[in-house]
């Protein structure tokens, strides 16, 4: 299989269209997003972001090439210098809250038990959508756009159109590629089943960010 992620991503082209119809994603790009809801998306974000970076070192730690063991590890930390600033700059006090809604508290524990009980190359393809969402997202939102100059959320979307955060997502795409070169068909069949959940979970989230989604009880 010499493309693993083309063929896997080309089945989740429907996910992508409704995260990039979503409201969520129409406001933002129009700059009308609601200036709360974008602040409960960001204290969410800040908690989930949290948990994916133990998911990222879990996946380095159980690769088979020194290489991609660093690009995870250094994932992690990127994820800590970049999205710390974000998170600076849009998560104003009112809007920090220290618990998960229930998509964040799924999204979280989904990803924390695949890295943690299955294969290197199923974990790899548990946490690759949300570098290539994030980055189809942040293109899309840069080229429909007509408000680059007075979007207050512009910051948050240069971060996922950026060369760097692409080439971050290049070496992913390669590295789960690679391993699905060598995976089993069983695993090859758990792999597009994990990336195309995390997929649907991309969208729950925001989602339910849009909704400022709580627990009913």
């Amino acid at each position: 299989m010499q493309n693993w992620y083309e063929q896997t991503r080309a089945k989740t082209e429907d996910i992508f269209q409704s995260i990039i119809s979503h409201n969520f994603v129409t406001e933002l790009t129009q700059a009308t997003l609601d200036k709360d809801t974008f602040g409960f998306y960001v204290n969410q974000d800040s908690l989930y972001l949290s948990e994916y970076k133990k998911a990222l070192v879990t996946v380095g730690s159980k690769c088979h090439r020194p290489e991609d063991t660093q690009f995870f590890y250094e994932s992690a930390t990127g994820i800590i210098q970049v999205e710390d600033a974000l998170h600076k700059q849009f998560l104003e006090e009112k809007y920090s809250h220290p618990e998960p809604s229930p998509t964040c508290e799924l999204y979280n524990s989904y990803l924390s038990r695949i890295v943690n009980n299955e294969s290197v190359e199923v974990g790899a393809a548990a946490v690759l959508p949300c570098f290539t969402i994030y980055k189809e997202v942040g293109d899309f939102i840069l080229k429909t756009q007509t408000n680059k100059d007075s979007n207050p959320y512009q910051a948050w979307i240069d971060t996922y159109a950026s060369d760097e955060f692409e080439e971050a997502v290049k070496q992913a795409i390669d590295i789960v590629n690679t391993y699905a070169l060598t995976a089993s068909p069983a695993s090859l069949g758990k792999m597009e089943e994990v990336f195309i959940k995390t997929s649907k979970l991309e969208w729950m989230f925001w989602d339910s960010a849009h909704k400022q989604e709580a627990w009913n009880i």
